[in-house]
């Protein structure tokens, strides 16, 4: 029931934004357009609840949309505890706090009375408020638009294909899939092999599991540099990869961390690459949900 709830905050937006010249179908509609933040490691932007200001973080590798309950006790909100079930997500840390709260304003967008839930404090970065998840990106087209710190939110009510609005130039295009928690994967090549990547907005470093590295390359000792590991991982190593290919876009000397399996995301169980910001803020990148596409070039390509 809570997670019908949590896409309801999609919804309760939908009905709002999506009533511009529904009938020009290959007219691309922009919904909103919002100020991205300063911090290079992470994509923030602006909101608010009753005119309270927020500030949240953008996260395609999260599961769902989710304020500080701080934040929303400081609103004035009632927090309704569930101890008998909850949401599970961050390691195994059970998420039994909502709260229902009005006037959640994205840009011009502004949604019903909805619950909410709610982190602990010291989960999210200082200044960060919140999260804007999968569960509600994932209903509209979602442009980052780094060379020009926007964050541009269209509907995905279009001819297929026709999307590409910012450069002349050719972009790739890049089929993907959503695992079972509406991540992103894709495949890329890394230094000429063929790797399973997950596109994560949410994490500030590019993280690929050492045990695949080892299996997919000959990784010179001498090359690898300990380096401190993303959440406090230990064991994290640093490589001098050459290229990171989306089609015929590149990224190059791509920054990556290698960890191992037994701390983090990535190996047998999951993605073999986690492409964060570390990588991502060099890009133009278009997701379009419903295509089930990403659209990418330069950031500065126009």
């Amino acid at each position: 029931m809570r997670r019908l709830a949590v896409v309801a905050l999609a919804l309760g937006f939908l009905g709002l934004s999506f009533s511009a010249k529904a009938d020009e179908k290959c007219r691309l509609v922009r919904v909103a357009a919002l100020d991205m933040g300063s911090d290079a490691t992470r994509i923030t932007v602006p909101a608010s609840i009753g005119g309270q200001p927020l500030t949240m973080m953008v996260d395609t590798g999260g599961i769902y949309t989710m304020l500080l309950e701080s934040r929303a006790k400081a609103l004035g909100a009632f927090v309704d505890v569930e101890p008998s079930s909850g949401l599970s997500m961050y390691g195994g840390h059970m998420i039994r706090h909502f709260a229902k709260i009005s006037g959640f304003t994205l840009g011009r967008m502004k949604a019903p009375a909805l619950p909410y839930p709610l982190l602990p404090d010291g989960a999210l970065p200082p200044g960060v408020d919140g999260l804007l998840s999968p569960d509600f990106l994932a209903n509209f087209d979602v442009d980052f638009d780094f060379a020009n710190a926007k964050l541009n939110l269209f509907s995905r009510d279009h001819c297929e294909g026709k999307v590409v609005y910012w450069t002349h130039d050719p972009v790739a295009v890049i089929p993907f899939e959503r695992n079972e928690v509406n991540d992103i994967e894709i495949r890329v090549q890394l230094d000429g092999q063929d790797v399973k990547a997950l596109i994560d907005t949410g994490g500030d470093h590019s993280v690929m599991s050492l045990e695949s590295a080892e299996g997919l390359f000959d990784l010179k000792e001498d090359a690898l540099k300990r380096v401190p590991g993303p959440n406090g991982t230990h064991g994290a190593r640093r490589y001098p990869f050459k290229q990171l290919s989306f089609a015929n876009v590149t990224v190059s000397n791509p920054d990556i961390t290698l960890v191992p399996d037994r701390e983090s995301q990535t190996g047998p169980r999951g993605p073999e690459l986690i492409i964060g910001m570390s990588i991502l803020r060099q890009l133009h990148l278009y997701i379009a949900y419903g295509e089930k596409k990403l659209y990418l070039s330069a950031a500065s390509a126009h």
